[in-house]
């Protein structure tokens, strides 16, 4: 099964529109999303004019077989998700800067149905899609892990779920990262074999941001996955 696996598209239509074309022309099963779909805001990004939220999450429901919600999108929608207790308090992403992503009613209501994480059986195990990681999978909480010491409490949440592998957005990598219980190393945009489990991948953004848009297509049979800038 060749799974082609997206995140942080921030309204960018232009290029979402590119990388799908990108991933049919090289195949795929399924296609995934894994959130920030909206949340676009003049500091960060210069694509003003070709913007697009309902656009872009029209492709996305054409197209994809899995969509996560982004903390982005949850604002979007209106959601304040309950937090887990033990990041009851902490600093969140209060979204001031986020301009209207101009989303019907109907795509609100479309993004309030949307799990955190949904959970994929396949040749290589099930593998676990999210936003970001627990216990803050929807992002909404400030901060970004890295070190293998910061994702153990969501290795623990992969084993009481029976996955193996997880793949998560929301960072903005420049490449991608790989984590295991016992090490955490960058890579560029590349090829690698995924050979040793539990594995967490955080991938890369399709956003034009700093001209670094990217996505990912893994092999489960093969295990093989290839970052494609």
């Amino acid at each position: 099964m060749r799974l082609a696996i997206l995140s942080d598209i921030h309204e960018d239509y232009e290029n979402l529109l590119k990388i799908v074309g990108l991933a049919e022309a090289r195949g795929f099963d399924k296609l995934i999303c894994l959130g920030d779909i909206s949340g676009f805001s003049l500091p960060y990004y210069k694509y003003g004019k070709s913007r697009n939220a309902s656009a872009c999450l029209a492709l996305l429901r054409e197209k994809c077989d899995i969509i996560i919600p982004g903390n982005h999108d949850l604002h979007a929608a209106g959601i304040d998700p309950e937090l887990p207790d033990i990041l009851k308090g902490q600093e969140t992403w209060q979204h001031q800067l986020d301009l209207d992503p101009g989303y019907s009613e109907e795509d609100t209501s479309f993004l309030a149905t949307l799990p955190f994480y949904e959970i994929l059986a396949t040749p290589a195990g099930n593998i676990l899609f999210s936003h970001y990681v627990y216990p803050n999978l929807s992002g909404m909480v400030k901060g970004f892990y890295y070190s293998e010491k910061e994702f153990q409490e969501h290795f623990a949440f992969m084993l009481e779920r029976e996955c193996s592998l997880c793949f998560t957005g929301h960072a903005h990598p420049r490449g991608f990262y790989k984590v295991h219980p016992e090490g955490f190393k960058q890579y560029r945009y590349r090829g690698i074999k995924i050979t040793s489990f539990p594995a967490l991948i955080g991938i890369p953004h399709v956003t034009r941001h700093e001209h670094r848009s990217s996505f990912c297509i893994f092999d489960t049979n093969s295990l093989r996955l290839q970052v494609l800038r």
